[in-house]
C-alpha cells in the first residue's frame, strides 16, 4: 500500500529523530517470547507518542494512526498478535531506515490486521496537545435519545427565555437587507392571500408541508445561497441519534451524498399539530440537533433553530449560555414574520448565522491571529480539532493542534472568574514549575456582546414534573423514587472524559420549584445548575495557545509512565500552590498530561487547564456554576466544604485508582483477564453528592481500599503498596480511631513531601 503525497509530507514535517533509539536495543533482545512481546509493545508505544502518529490519517480515514496503534498495542499485550507480523517494521527500525520506510511498514501492518476497534477510552482520538475535558454533560455518541435529552434539560432548564425583546431586529432586520433579499421577501408574500398561505396543506403532515416549502423555494427563493432540506427526501442524515426534519445547510456535496452536521446552518422541527403540553419535548429535540451542530462546528458562536407545529412557528437561538426565542406566532396571521424568517435564514451572512468570523482560511488551511507574549501579533495555523464538548450550555472547550506543535484552546469562560491566561501569566511571574506556558492569546467576543440589544425577562418556567431529582447525576435521575439509590453496576462505563456536574460555590443550593400551574406542587431537590442573581451567565470567548504538547494521562502505556506523570503533576501542583499561590480546584484525568522531560523542564507529567483555578484567599468568584469531575471530587468537597490543597491531593489519588482499576483494562494491561462486569467505582459516578461522598469514604478505609483495588488487573498489583501509603497519608486515623478527612494546619509540605516520596519509592521499585 503506497503512501500518498499528503502522508509523505506529514511524515517529513514530523520526523521521528531519536524517538526509537531506546526501543532499538530491546528489539534486538529476542531470546524468548516475553522479551519479543515487550520489545514490540515498546516500539508501538514509542510510535504512538510521536507527533506524526497523531497527524497521519489511517488508511480507512476513520481515525488517526495513533488510535489504530493503541488498539494494536492492546492486542499485542493481550497476546493476540503474532510477532512475525511485525518483522518488516522491526527490520526497518533496527536498520535505521528512513521515516518513510518505517511508516510504510506501519501502514502495512495496520492493513494486515484489518479493522481495528480502538478502546472506548480513546474515542474520539486523543492528541499530542493539552487535553481538555470533553463533555460537561458526560454524554457520548452511543447514549440513548432519552439520556441525551434528560441531560440537555439539566443544562437549559434555568436559562431558557421566550418572547425576547429585540429578537427580530437583531437577526431579521429587514431595514438592513440588500435589494435581492427584499425582492425575495416581497415575492414570497405573493403566496399569501391576505388570510392564509394559499397552498399550505389543510392537514399539515410532514410530506405535504415539505412539498409546500420546496415549492416556495423553487418559485421565489431559487437565487438564495442556502436551501432547506429534509431527511425524508434527501439522503440519510449522518446523525448520532434520531432524525432531523428540516435543516438549512451549506451547498456542498459529501461523499455518498451524506448530510453532515459540519455543514448545517439552521435546524428545524416540523410537527403536525401544536400542543403546548409538548413544549419541553419539542425544545429538547431541537436541542439535541443543536448539540450535534456545536459538536461538529465547535468554534461556532451560536446556532439558529425553529419549530413549525401546524401553523405555529417559534424561532430560537442557542448559545453557550442557553436558548432564547422570538416567541410563538401563527404564520397565517403574521405572514411577514414567516417571510422574514425564511428569507433571513436562506440569505444570512456568517456573522448573523453565528459562524466563526475570527478564523481565516487560506490555501486550504485555517489561521487565527493572536497577541503573542512578545507584544506583536502572530498568525497561527490550526490543524484538526482534537477535543470538543458534547454540550450546549458549557465552556465549549475545543483544542486544535497547531502547525508548530503547540495547542490552541478555544473556550467560553465565566466573566466572574479570572481568565486562564491571567492565571498562567501570574504563574509564570511567580516562576511556577510544571504548568503550561503561554504562546499567544486573543479575546474574541462575549455572550453580552452577542446578546446586545436584546431584552430578557424572567426565564421560562417549566412544569413541576419536569424538575424531579434535580440534584442527582444523570443515571440516578432517571430512576423512580424507590430505586434511585440502586447501583447501576451492570451499566458501568469507563468514559471519564465528560463526567461533569455543576454546583454553585458562591451560594448555597436552593430548593426551587418551577411551576406553570401553581396547583402542581411537588418537592424538588437542590439544583446542580443553581441560578445566580443574573438572568443568564456572561461568558468570555477567547483563544489561548499554550505549550508544551503532551498526552493525556489516560493514555499511559507503561506503569512507570503513569506513576512518573502523576508524581510530577503533584510536584507541579505544589509549585503552583506554594510559589504561585494558586489552587487548581479541578484535578482530573483530563488535566494531567504525560510530557517529555527534555522539553518540559524535567517534568514527566504536567498540570494543565486553569479555567477553574483561584488565587489563594481571593474569596468566592461569584461564577454561576462550578464544574467538577464527579469521580475525582474529594469527599469534603462533595459535602460542600471549602476547597483546599489537600482536596486536590485527594483527587490525584482518585485519578491514580481510576487509572489502575478502570483505564488500565482499555490500555491492554489485562492480558487474558477480563475486567469485572460490576464495578464498585460506579458508586463514584451515580447518586447524589452525599451518596458518592459516603461511598468514597467507605472505600478509603483499609478494607474498602483492598476491595476496590481488587479490580486492578494483575499487572497493576505492583501499584497497590503505593496506594496504601498514600491512603495512610491523606486519611490518617485519629485517637478515636476515626479516619481524618480534613486539611492539617501548618506547612503544606507535610502532605506533599511524603506523597511524592511514596511515588519515588514505588517508581524505584519498578
Amino acid at each position: 500500500m503506497a503512501l500518498t503525497e499528503e502522508k509523505i509530507n506529514i511524515i517529513l514535517e514530523h520526523p521521528l529523530v531519536d524517538a526509537l533509539d531506546q526501543v532499538r536495543e530491546k528489539l534486538l533482545d529476542n531470546n524468548d517470547d516475553d522479551s519479543r512481546q515487550k520489545g514490540i509493545a515498546g516500539l508501538l508505544a514509542a510510535l504512538v507518542a510521536s507527533p506524526a502518529a497523531f497527524n497521519l490519517p489511517s488508511h480507512d480515514g476513520s481515525h488517526n494512526v495513533a488510535v489504530k496503534l493503541l488498539s494494536l498495542l492492546a492486542q499485542v499485550r493481550a497476546g493476540q498478535a503474532k510477532a512475525d507480523q511485525f518483522l518488516p517494521l522491526i527490520r526497518h527500525v533496527v536498520d535505521k531506515s528512513s521515516d518513510i520506510d518505517i511508516w510504510q511498514a506501519v501502514f502495512n501492518i495496520i492493513k494486515t490486521f484489518g479493522p481495528l476497534t480502538p478502546p472506548q477510552s480513546v474515542l474520539p482520538p486523543t492528541f499530542t496537545g493539552t487535553p481538555i475535558k470533553a463533555s460537561s454533560s458526560r454524554l457520548s455518541d452511543h447514549e440513548t435519545r432519552e439520556v441525551v435529552e434528560r441531560e440537555l434539560f439539566y443544562e437549559i432548564r434555568d436559562c431558557t427565555f421566550r418572547n425576547v425583546g429585540g429578537f427580530w431586529d437583531r437577526f431579521f432586520d429587514i431595514k438592513s437587507w440588500r435589494k435581492e433579499q427584499n425582492a425575495m421577501f416581497n415575492g414570497l408574500l405573493i403566496a399569501h392571500d391576505g388570510r392564509r398561505w394559499t397552498d399550505f396543506p389543510t392537514i399539515p403532515d410532514e410530506k405535504p408541508v415539505w412539498d409546500w416549502i420546496r415549492s416556495l423555494q423553487e418559485r421565489f427563493l431559487d437565487d438564495a445561497p442556502f436551501k432547506f432540506h429534509t431527511t425524508n427526501t434527501a439522503a440519510e442524515f449522518k446523525e448520532r441519534k434520531g432524525q432531523m426534519d428540516l435543516f438549512l445547510q451549506k451547498p456542498v456535496t459529501e461523499p455518498g451524498n451524506k448530510l453532515l452536521y459540519k455543514n448545517v446552518l439552521v435546524v428545524g422541527e416540523q410537527k403536525k399539530s401544536y400542543d403546548t403540553g409538548r413544549f419541553k419535548a419539542d425544545l429538547l429535540q431541537l436541542a439535541r440537533y443543536v448539540r450535534g451542530v456545536f459538536a461538529d462546528q465547535p468554534t461556532r458562536r451560536f446556532v439558529h433553530a425553529f419549530s413549525l407545529c401546524a401553523s405555529k412557528m417559534e424561532l430560537w437561538v442557542f448559545d453557550r449560555s442557553g436558548p432564547y426565542s422570538s416567541g410563538t406566532f401563527d404564520i397565517h396571521d403574521e405572514p411577514d414574520k414567516f417571510a422574514r424568517a425564511v428569507v433571513g435564514y436562506m440569505t444570512m451572512d456568517d456573522d448573523l448565522m453565528g459562524l466563526h468570523t475570527f478564523i481565516e482560511r487560506q490555501d486550504g488551511h485555517r489561521y487565527v491571529i493572536l497577541d503573542a507574549e512578545s507584544g506583536e501579533e502572530t498568525r497561527v495555523r490550526l490543524d484538526k480539532a482534537m477535543v470538543r464538548q458534547n454540550a450546549i450550555v458549557c465552556r465549549g472547550t475545543t483544542c486544535y493542534k497547531t502547525q508548530n506543535g503547540y495547542v490552541a484552546k478555544f473556550a467560553w469562560a465565566s466573566d466572574k472568574r479570572k481568565l486562564e491566561v491571567e492565571l498562567l501569566k501570574l504563574a509564570q511571574e511567580r516562576e511556577v514549575e510544571g504548568v503550561a506556558t503561554i504562546v499567544g492569546h486573543r479575546r474574541i467576543t462575549s455572550i453580552a456582546e452577542l446578546r446586545k440589544g436584546l431584552q430578557f425577562s424572567a426565564a421560562h418556567r417549566f412544569r413541576s414534573e419536569d424538575v424531579h431529582f434535580r440534584d442527582l447525576p444523570l443515571a440516578t435521575a432517571s430512576m423512580n423514587t424507590s430505586s434511585k439509590r440502586k447501583l447501576l453496576s451492570d451499566h458501568a462505563s469507563d468514559d471519564t472524559s465528560g463526567s461533569k456536574r455543576r454546583r454553585s460555590n458562591s451560594q448555597k443550593s436552593k430548593l426551587v420549584t418551577e411551576l406553570d400551574d401553581p396547583q402542581l406542587t411537588s418537592k424538588t431537590t437542590p439544583s446542580l445548575y443553581t441560578p445566580g442573581d443574573d438572568l443568564w451567565e456572561n461568558r468570555i470567548y477567547s483563544c489561548l495557545v499554550i505549550s508544551p504538547a503532551g498526552r493525556v494521562i489516560s493514555e499511559f502505556v507503561t506503569i512507570k509512565e503513569l506513576l512518573e506523570a502523576e508524581r510530577d503533576a503533584i510536584k507541579a501542583h505544589r509549585s503552583l500552590y506554594i510559589k504561585g499561590k494558586i489552587l487548581h480546584h479541578d484535578i482530573s484525568s483530563n488535566n494531567i498530561i504525560i510530557t517529555k522531560p527534555e522539553t518540559a523542564g524535567g517534568f514527566n507529567g504536567m498540570l494543565i487547564d486553569l479555567d477553574l483555578a483561584k488565587v489563594r484567599d481571593s474569596g468566592p468568584s461569584g461564577a454561576r456554576h462550578q464544574t467538577g469531575t464527579m469521580q475525582f471530587m474529594a469527599v469534603e468537597v462533595l459535602r460542600k466544604t471549602d476547597h483546599t490543597y489537600r482536596h486536590d491531593l485527594e483527587s490525584f489519588f482518585y485519578v491514580l485508582l481510576w487509572m489502575c482499576a478502570r483505564q488500565s483494562w482499555s490500555n491492554g494491561f489485562g492480558g487474558v483477564q477480563r475486567p469485572p462486569k460490576e464495578s464498585f467505582y460506579r458508586n463514584w459516578e451515580v447518586g447524589s453528592f452525599q451518596d458518592i461522598a459516603l461511598s468514597k469514604a467507605g472505600h478509603m478505609s483499609v478494607d474498602g481500599l483492598e476491595v476496590i483495588m481488587g479490580e486492578f488487573p494483575q499487572a497493576l498489583d505492583i501499584v497497590k503498596p503505593l496506594c496504601f501509603k498514600v491512603r495512610d497519608i491523606l486519611f490518617p486515623l485519629g485517637k478515636d480511631g476515626r479516619m481524618g478527612f480534613g486539611t492539617p494546619a501548618g506547612d503544606p509540605d507535610q502532605l506533599y513531601g511524603p506523597i511524592i516520596a511514596a511515588y519515588d519509592e514505588a517508581i524505584s521499585n519498578l
